[in-house]
């Protein structure tokens, strides 16, 4: 398999059993908009805001700690992406981007998380 068939959920996947083994208070988020209910009745609902990462939650010491999962090959982030992670680490949490599970193991150790 080459790097550019690799999609975002298999390293959403790996990035998740990561978490795990490491025994970090970091959930997943997902993000988008549905409705509910019908006629006058019907509803949008948000599930975050808009750069909200793939992973959210604090570490071992408790910063917060922020994960945006991309694929290895021509994943992007958005520009609320971009600003999101900035101002997370910014304000001293530790927020960054992962193309694979080993990638986001080798910066939890590198920002002392783990």
């Amino acid at each position: 398999m080459e790097l550019k068939d690799i999609p975002e959920s298999e390293v959403i996947q790996q990035v998740k059993q990561v978490i795990k083994v490491t025994g970090l208070k970091i959930q997943r988020i997902n993000t988008g908009c549905f409705t509910i209910g019908e006629g006058a009745n019907r509803r949008f609902i948000k599930t975050a805001d808009a750069g909200t990462c793939d992973f959210e939650g604090y570490d071992n010491i408790g910063r917060f700690v922020a994960i945006e999962c991309k694929r290895p090959s021509g994943g992007r982030l958005s520009p609320a992406q971009k600003e999101r992670i900035a101002d997370i680490n910014r304000k001293g949490g530790v927020a960054f981007v992962a193309h694979s599970g080993e990638e986001a193991l080798a910066k939890l150790k590198e920002k002392h998380c783990i």
